[in-house]
């Protein structure tokens, strides 16, 4: 993006272009859709956003004040855009109303109803923000680095005709008040929004240009080469009509094609079309990326911790999840001891030994399988956000990805060690308590790194299931034991060989299976089995 300016001299014109930086916060960029931490208020997501913009250009002279700072321009930013009624109210899921909050069982509401809260906090921290609100908060967010140019895509999809018309005018408000330039695209806007637009730029398919000018000179322009636009009508919807293609009849296609080819060579024979093509001088202004490397170990230090601090409230709030992989722990814990029956203290060692691995190998795999799948879905619901503030430069990937391990190690952990403690309660495991948390723990702990890891050297969520699942499957089939045994007289296959050395499961249940055999004696019943 760039912005132009014009500078007289000796009576001359010249045409000076500057280059643009949306790591230095010139360029705000209001993506088609809305991404936020759900868990987060709009209060909390604009405090941090303004705090990690401090951070790139305040020095530890300056960080007491920052740390007000931030807070305050967090505060005119939702009061400016009407959003300080829901500021402490979680953002919520997508679609998500009044009154609600996510699909399925709510501890937080419950806990409400069965208390008779029914004041300011259930009010204001229950439910999630309308599709105006997302919208407007999203504004915001673009807004915390007074950007000198503000883009829109499709800055009302989703949204009902009022809301849509409501964030236009936002839009518009902040174009005339800020003096700051702002294009958006739109498809098929109302009437109203149509006449808040200063310039058009009218684009067919295959990008060409079919009109561009002031917005009021449109219908006059289009007139003039003999379209005229009929009476009562939408001009929006007329001129979208114009650039339109029939592709279901072949020959209604052929007329469209024709008629915006000639549209689009009129529209470049216009003297009111600018020239893009000059010979502007390009001067480049100094870029502030470089403070982003030359921060204090103490900003770095205080930044890092406030992404650990978003991470957590994110993970800690979302009851229904945690509720859910809490009996899921436990319910798993529980077949698995109905299923291995021969695992018991009162029966036979000698059978028992197959079920033994076969129950301490299933455990792992189970851990190893929930914390990936689960790091994979955060990655997919957090990459927008993060993408977004890494373009701005405020942090680095392995920042973010070690927060977000940081922030997981509690509760994941939480979790195997309750699937350890019932599996151990309802079985005749050998393996003492204490190992077998540790491993499972750390085998949540790696899988859940892997899964982050794997996320963010992807390009897309789809592409992260796709190599993190089959990486997984490979890690378990050259991990586990073969109760068959191995066959000495093979020889054995060195990449095999190679994959389980790298396979945490590999070596999650040779640890388990050796503490569990280990000092094992049978009876002389046994021996005789």
């Amino acid at each position: 993006m760039e912005e132009e300016e014009a500078d007289t001299s000796n009576n001359s014109t010249i045409r000076q272009r500057y280059h643009l930086s949306q790591q230095d916060g010139d360029i705000a960029m209001l993506s088609q859709h809305d991404t936020f931490f759900n868990m987060l208020t709009p209060r909390e997501t604009l405090e941090f956003a303004a705090y990690l913009e401090y951070q790139k250009h305040t020095d530890d002279d300056n960080n007491r004040n920052s740390r007000h700072n931030h807070k305050e321009e967090a505060r005119r930013k939702l009061a400016s855009l009407g959003l300080l009624g829901v500021a402490d109210r979680q953002i919520g899921e997508r679609n998500i109303g009044e009154g609600s909050s996510s699909h399925g069982f709510n501890l937080r509401k419950l806990v409400n109803r069965l208390s008779g809260n029914k004041g300011k906090m259930s009010r204001n921290r229950s439910g999630g923000l309308s599709g105006g609100e997302r919208r407007r908060l999203s504004v915001a967010l673009e807004l915390v680095t007074n950007p000198k140019v503000f883009l829109a895509d499709e800055p009302t999809t989703g949204l009902d005709s009022s809301q849509a018309g409501k964030v236009v005018d936002i839009i518009e408000k902040l174009a005339k008040e800020r003096n700051v330039p702002s294009i958006m695209s739109l498809h098929q806007p109302k009437s109203s929004i149509w006449k808040t637009l200063d310039q058009v730029i009218l684009l067919a398919p295959g990008g060409k240009m079919c009109y561009f000018g002031k917005r009021k000179d449109a219908i006059s322009y289009f007139s003039s080469i003999g379209y005229n636009m009929p009476a009562n009508t939408n001009p929006a919807e007329y001129l979208i009509d114009l650039v339109s293609v029939d592709s279901e009849d072949s020959t209604q296609a052929a007329l469209d094609h024709a008629r915006i080819e000639t549209l689009h060579r009129q529209c470049i024979k216009s003297p009111s079309t600018p020239d893009i093509n000059n010979n502007a001088v390009v001067q480049h202004k100094q870029s502030s990326k470089g403070l982003v490397k030359g921060r204090s170990l103490a900003n770095s230090i205080r930044r890092f911790g406030a992404i650990v601090r978003r991470s957590w409230r994110q993970n800690i709030r979302n009851f229904h999840i945690i509720g859910i992989r809490l009996v899921a722990s436990m319910s798993q814990a529980v077949l698995f001891a109905s299923i291995f029956t021969s695992v018991r203290d009162d029966k036979s060692l000698t059978k028992s030994i197959a079920d033994r691995v076969a129950l301490l190998t299933y455990g792992v795999i189970n851990m190893s399988i929930l914390a990936l799948m689960k790091s994979l879905d955060l990655f997919a619901k957090e990459r927008g956000v993060v993408t977004r503030e890494y373009m701005r430069s405020s942090y680095s990937s392995i920042e973010y990805l070690l927060a977000k391990v940081l922030a997981e190690i509690p509760l994941d952990t939480s979790f195997a060690l309750v699937f350890a403690w019932v599996l151990k309660s309802l079985t005749g495991l050998r393996t003492p308590l204490s190992a077998l948390i540790k491993t499972y723990c750390l085998m949540t702990v790696t899988s859940a790194s892997l899964g982050f890891a794997i996320g963010s050297f992807t390009s897309s969520v789809e592409a992260a299931m796709s190599t993190g699942l089959p990486i997984m499957v490979i890690f378990m089939v050259v991990g586990i034991i073969n109760p068959s045994g191995v066959d000495l007289d093979e020889p054995p296959n060195r990449i095999m060989d190679c994959l389980s050395y790298f396979s945490p499961i590999k070596w999650a249940v040779e640890s388990l299976v050796t503490a569990e055999f280990s000092g094992m004696v049978f009876n002389e019943k046994d021996r005789g089995l």
